[in-house]
């Protein structure tokens, strides 16, 4: 039982003598490839150094070529600049030359010029002085004639204004005893003399039929007026006409307005003519009646036309000469335009 016991421990620490040894190998043989994996290691390092150590130096080597190179470069940059300003400075004073040489050949040929227009100068006034005496002459006898027109010209103006003073004081006369013997009945027309009176008042729309109500108002007026001008004897005998005239406003076309305008003309005629206002026989010589359409519209200050003012008969006259005396103040008005 005993020696049972004894082999079993025996058994056990030769066992555990085992498994230490092999333990101790395994550790040997890790602290082994520890070192030589340290060792190698080294070795790397060590080459790795060097190698770097070399890298540096040439790339301070390669740094330095570089620089070499850069300063090259700028010194040739340099050096371009410098030559290409002095080409461009040669061309500047190649074309300052020739600004020069052009500007010279501009002054020659005006110095040319003026020296041919010298020269015709000059014949011209040697032709003159050469004029025979009796062109001369001829030239003085035509002067003396172109005088002798002017001044008749200047005498004939003379009267010209005369009669139109005389004539524009005349028609200032007439007007002003028509404003006094019609009063505020009626309005006149301070530089013609004519009366107006509404078509609205005297005809119904597109009608040439006088209303019944507006006849009464209208043979005052025409006595009052037609009297002035015919029955004063100074008065008439510088009357040459007297008409009445219908005018439309632009509504409608021009033939229709115009038919229109003459049948409301012709309809006063008819009522002065029956009225017995105005003796028949000086209704025959001196007044007419004509239709202007819409020839000669009225406009308000804003440039519209007034439509209701352009619907009128108006009744004007005329002084003897009194456009002849106007053509004549135009003409003078244009001869005195053109002396200024």
């Amino acid at each position: 039982m005993y020696k049972k016991n004894q082999n079993s421990e025996e058994n056990f620490w030769i066992s555990y003598a085992d498994l230490m040894a092999g333990l101790l190998f395994v550790f040997i043989l890790v602290i082994g490839s520890i070192v030589i994996k340290y060792a190698v290691t080294q070795n790397i390092l060590e080459e790795e150094k060097k190698a770097l150590n070399s890298s540096e130096e040439e790339k301070s080597k390669l740094f330095l070529e570089l620089a070499k190179a850069k300063n090259l470069y700028e010194n040739a940059k340099t050096d371009i600049e410098n030559s290409k300003k002095e080409i461009n400075l040669k061309a500047s004073e190649i074309e300052k030359l020739k600004a020069l040489l052009l500007d010279i050949e501009v002054k020659f040929k005006d110095e040319q010029t003026k020296t041919q227009n010298l020269s015709n100068e000059l014949n011209e006034k040697t032709n003159v002085i050469t004029l025979k005496d009796e062109e001369i002459k001829i030239l003085a006898d035509k002067l003396l004639v172109q005088t002798q027109i002017h001044q008749k010209m200047v005498e004939e103006f003379d009267v010209a204004k005369l009669k139109i003073k005389t004539l524009t004081g005349l028609k200032l006369n007439v007007i002003a005893k028509l404003k006094e013997k019609l009063g505020n009945s009626i309005q006149i027309d301070e530089k013609s003399g004519a009366i107006k009176f509404s078509s609205n008042i005297l005809f119904d729309q597109a009608s040439s039929v006088l209303k019944e109500e507006s006849k009464k108002e209208l043979k005052n007026t025409l006595k009052k007026y037609l009297s002035t001008l015919l029955e004063d004897k100074e008065i008439r005998k510088n009357i040459e006409s007297i008409t009445i005239e219908g005018h439309t406003n632009s509504d409608g076309t021009y033939l229709s307005n115009l038919a229109l305008s003459q049948q409301r003309a012709q309809a006063v005629m008819q009522f002065l003519y029956d009225s017995n206002i105005i003796d028949k026989k000086l209704i025959s010589k001196y007044i007419n009646s004509s239709g202007r359409s819409d020839s000669d519209l009225i406009f308000a200050k804003d440039g519209v036309e007034d439509k209701d003012a352009s619907r009128r008969i108006e009744i004007k006259f005329n002084l003897k000469n009194e456009d002849a005396m106007k053509e004549i103040q135009k003409y003078l008005g244009d001869k005195i335009e053109n002396i200024k």
